[in-house]
């Protein structure tokens, strides 16, 4: 059991936690997972009340605990809002070692000149640098630059940073659940290495994860990080619309949502009665599935044209081989809890004009029935993070410390000899 990873996010409704381990064949072996609902902890991404979030940290790890009956002390841990930020930069070397060619050493020095290229807020720490390209003289679109031979060495990279106060209080939560944070990761890049393909990433698509306080978005292109980023209208947003129209509590407009809601008219039940009570009193009043269709419809439409407007602006204007969404040719994947409402996919492929499909995690086994679920695809995907990046926890010197340390074992990973 020295292997098993735990990947623990913590979300704005719900805090979920998976226990799994890397096969041989290179799937997640789910040994346990757990979730516990809560409200009020967490607002848009950033933890409010850390007492009412490190209780549902614990329950959450208690339930999964009971399916391998060992303590879990470290754990991956997802963070999203609209208070991360990002960044696409580049920096360049010459290259001078025998023959021209290009060493581990001209890498870091080409990766570390681009992250001193941007400057970063000083409320925020850097969370991720992640390669997009490197450019070897005039060759463009190089994955592994390490053995090549040339006289310059441009590193083109993402960079993911978040605010110093919303990571403090999340590593505080975890640590009054007396865990041990191994590593603080992007909740969409988690959910992106769980629920989309390898030829999904090196065609090109955008992965929109759709959760209770924020839709947090990520596109890929040839295989690389090229845009992160959020909106702060998810799934909470859906059921407050809900409540405010029906004069219902939040808790029955939740359950609404979940039970009877559908996210496209057309596939709603024109026929069918709901009874729901009002808010304050004890009168109930029925109202139709369309009427609680419409509803859900704009508002999630509205989720879907704020983010391909932000992608349309914030990608596409500043990338000149991404002249328009048909340039990610594996179109849009939906993850998180809401993703799972009836005519989701169709309503999204209506506003982006490309396909679309849910993204349940894949190269899954275990207790794939309980966890194989867009909302368990960042708790998995840190999985996966976990096992690409695992190191000894007695060598970790914090999460921030050594961020050249981190590049050079990812580099190790997929830059080998």
């Amino acid at each position: 059991m020295d292997d098993i990873i735990v990947g623990l996010d913590i979300g704005t409704t719900k805090v979920c936690a998976v226990i799994g381990e890397l096969n041989e064949d290179r799937t997640i072996n789910v040994l346990g997972a757990g979730s516990c609902s809560y409200s009020d902890g967490v607002k848009k991404g950033a933890i409010v009340d850390i007492k009412k979030t490190t209780e549902a940290i614990v329950y959450a790890i208690d339930e999964a605990e009971k399916s391998v009956n060992i303590p879990i002390e470290n754990v991956y841990v997802g963070i999203s809002g609209t208070h991360i930020d990002s960044m696409n930069s580049k920096g360049s070397v010459a290259i001078k070692g025998e023959n021209n060619e290009i060493t581990s050493e001209d890498v870091d020095r080409a990766v570390d000149n681009a992250k001193t290229a941007v400057k970063i807020s000083a409320n925020h720490e850097i969370i991720h640098i992640l390669p997009r390209e490197f450019v070897v003289d005039e060759q463009k679109e190089i994955s592994n630059p390490k053995g090549m031979v040339g006289s310059r060495l441009e590193a083109h990279v993402h960079i993911i940073t978040g605010a110093v106060v919303a990571i403090k209080n999340l590593m505080k939560s975890c640590d009054m659940a007396n865990l041990h944070v191994e590593e603080v990761v992007l909740q969409q890049y988690a959910s992106s290495l769980s629920a989309l393909t390898e030829d999904e990433r090196r065609l090109g698509v955008a992965l929109l994860d759709i959760g209770g306080g924020t839709t947090d978005i990520i596109v890929y292109r040839n295989g690389h990080v090229v845009y992160s980023s959020s909106i702060d209208y998810a799934g909470n947003t859906i059921t407050k619309d809900i409540s405010y129209m029906l004069k219902t509590s939040t808790d029955k407009a939740e359950d609404l949502k979940i039970n009877e809601g559908v996210a496209l008219i057309d596939l709603a039940d024109e026929e069918r009665e709901i009874d729901i009570p009002v808010a304050g009193g004890e009168k109930t009043k029925t109202i139709t599935q369309s009427y609680l269709a419409e509803i859900i419809e704009s508002r999630m439409e509205e989720i879907f044209i704020k983010a391909k407007t932000k992608i349309e602006k914030e990608v596409i204007e500043n990338d000149e081989r991404l002249d328009s969404l048909d340039n990610l040719p594996a179109g849009v994947v939906l993850t998180g809890g809401s993703s799972l409402l009836k005519g989701c996919n169709e309503l999204a492929e209506s506003v982006f004009g490309v396909p679309v499909r849910i993204g349940n995690p894949i190269q899954i086994s275990g207790l794939k029935e309980q966890v194989c679920k867009p909302q368990y695809s960042t708790a998995l995907g840190l999985i996966w993070y976990g096992a690409l990046n695992y190191q000894e926890p007695s060598r970790k010197t914090g999460v921030f410390s050594g961020i050249f340390e981190k590049i050079k074992n990812f580099f190790a990973k997929f830059f080998t000899d």
